[in-house]
């Protein structure tokens, strides 16, 4: 993945205001990363996907149309391949195709932040790019977060507000994790909302302020119901269409699943009344979803990794990687569907042969294109008329070295699947999201990329994701059907590059 990189040591007049600690500590951030670049091994690197030039990378931040650009900033750990005092990382595009990696935005280097500049957001108010996040430290094995601003006239150089802690502690309904502010204004009033939790139910806390400063304690907008998780983190409320929906990234459970909540916001009262609530992605490598501010559209990135798993890549110098962008669209039933950007038909490189329509009798299977080099978009409609299969699978087979990726559909339960079990490294297992199309079809997109896999099925309304880490890059997608046979009625695949 080609990407340009600007001088960190371009100077901005807003630079010039800058605590010289803070730049010293940008600029050996910068010069870190530039030194460490030629270690990067190019074993697992993704083709077209956003992630750090070196070392590590978790939640996107901060993310912003600002100027022409979309702006994602990331949690960032400049000197190492592991996690570590969180920098800000930052990228831009124009097109989500063409990625420029951009100077770092904070670095850890006041006393309320010297742990690290934890996850947040940005809005643009005037002329000017505000980002607010949590300054963290832990001090004797106490935990203190705080919530602060840094802004920007030119989207590149950042200035922490003398002001800052600006919420300087955690209301009586929270706790000390108490973190990852998202601001967004209604009418004339700007809101933040906050994950917490208290007395193990992860919840989310609600402040309102005039100006952007002065933040005042509104309340608990959401909590959970005791089996949500025991902590919230990343919390983004926002207005789809008619309806609001909240997102949480749930803390204290079993599978850490980002969970949507549809339904109703009351301003006055300051609460948040859930009609609906769902999953946002069944996979393992999905976490901290974030929408972005200032778009028409509801656009949203999150982390494509976890904190449970083993990452090969970091013996290369790099660890973490974004989702492809999605927008986010609600359903008449009030779900939420998520779908690969039409700007990512830019990606496609070369139609691969393929016949258009297949039918797969029983217990057979079908070798649907020439081998690949698994950087590919396979989009399928499969008759479920026609069908008379009780599951059918698409595997994608590493031939040279005896692995695969299986994308699976149950009919009989109506369940799409991934399994990873039988890949090299990454989080092997079987993974499972309902979905009842309605009608009399059911599409398939699938992105493959050298170490993730995205599926989205009927339109988005089940989506999994994952990163798998096979020894080989080329890979064959075969078609199988079970008890019965299977009918495609149309079928695509490109290969994908920048």
């Amino acid at each position: 993945m080609t990407m340009t990189y600007k001088n960190s040591n371009q100077q901005a007049p807003l630079d010039a205001q800058c605590a010289p600690s803070h730049r010293l500590l940008l600029q050996r951030a910068d010069a870190g990363i530039r030194q460490a670049q030629p270690a990067v091994a190019d074993t697992h690197r993704l083709h077209y996907h956003l992630m750090p030039q070196v070392n590590w990378m978790n939640d996107p931040n901060g993310l912003v149309y600002y100027r022409g650009y979309y702006h994602v900033f990331y949690q960032h750990h400049p000197y190492s391949p592991d996690w570590g005092p969180m920098h800000w990382g930052h990228a831009r595009t124009k097109d989500f195709i063409e990625w420029e990696h951009l100077p770092i935005a904070l670095a850890p280097s006041e006393d309320y932040d010297l742990d690290g500049c934890f996850s947040g957001s940005a809005v643009v108010e005037g002329d000017l790019l505000h980002l607010f996040y949590t300054g963290h430290r832990v001090i004797d094995g106490q935990l203190t977060q705080v919530q602060c601003r840094a802004t920007s006239s030119d989207g590149i150089h950042f200035i922490k507000d003398k002001r800052n802690p600006l919420i300087t502690s955690f209301p009586s309904d929270g706790s000390p994790d108490f973190r990852d502010p998202k601001v967004w204004q209604h009418q004339e009033s700007w809101f933040m909302v906050l994950g917490s939790g208290k007395n193990g139910r992860g919840n989310v806390l609600l402040y309102k302020s005039k100006d952007l400063t002065q933040w005042d304690y509104v309340g608990v907008l959401a909590q959970s119901d005791g089996t949500q998780g025991t902590i919230w983190e990343c919390p983004d409320l926002f207005l789809l269409g008619a309806r609001h929906v909240l997102l949480v990234s749930p803390m204290g459970v079993e599978n850490r699943r980002v969970m949507y909540f549809e339904g109703d916001m009351d301003y006055e009262a300051g609460k948040f009344s859930p009609q609906h609530v769902g999953t946002l992605d069944y996979g393992p490598d999905f976490y901290a979803a974030q929408t972005f501010s200032g778009t028409k559209r509801r656009l949203m990135l999150a982390w494509m990794d976890a904190w449970e798993c083993h990452i090969p890549s970091k013996k290369d110098n790099w660890a973490g990687a974004l989702t492809l962008p999605r927008e986010l669209l609600l359903d008449e039933s009030g779900k939420l569907k998520t779908q690969p950007l039409p700007e990512l038909k830019g990606l496609r490189r070369r139609g691969v042969p393929a016949p258009t329509s297949v039918l797969v009798e029983k217990d057979q299977s079908l070798a649907l294109t020439n081998p690949q080099a698994a950087c590919l978009e396979m989009n399928l409609v499969v008759s479920l008329t026609s069908t008379t299969a009780s599951h059918f699978t698409l595997c994608f087979s590493y031939a040279e070295s005896s692995e695969q990726i299986v994308v699976g559909y149950n009919k009989v339960t109506g369940e799409l699947y991934l399994d990873t079990s039988e890949v090299h490294a990454g989080q092997p297992g079987l993974y499972n999201a309902p979905i009842y199309p309605q009608g009399q079809s059911l599409d398939l997109r699938i992105f493959l990329d050298r170490s993730s896999i995205e599926v989205f099925a009927h339109e988005g309304a089940a989506t999994i994701t994952a990163r798998i880490y096979p020894r080989s890059h080329t890979t064959v997608p075969i078609l199988s059907a079970l008890d019965g046979q299977i009918e495609v009625t149309s079928l695509a695949c490109w290969n994908l590059a920048k």
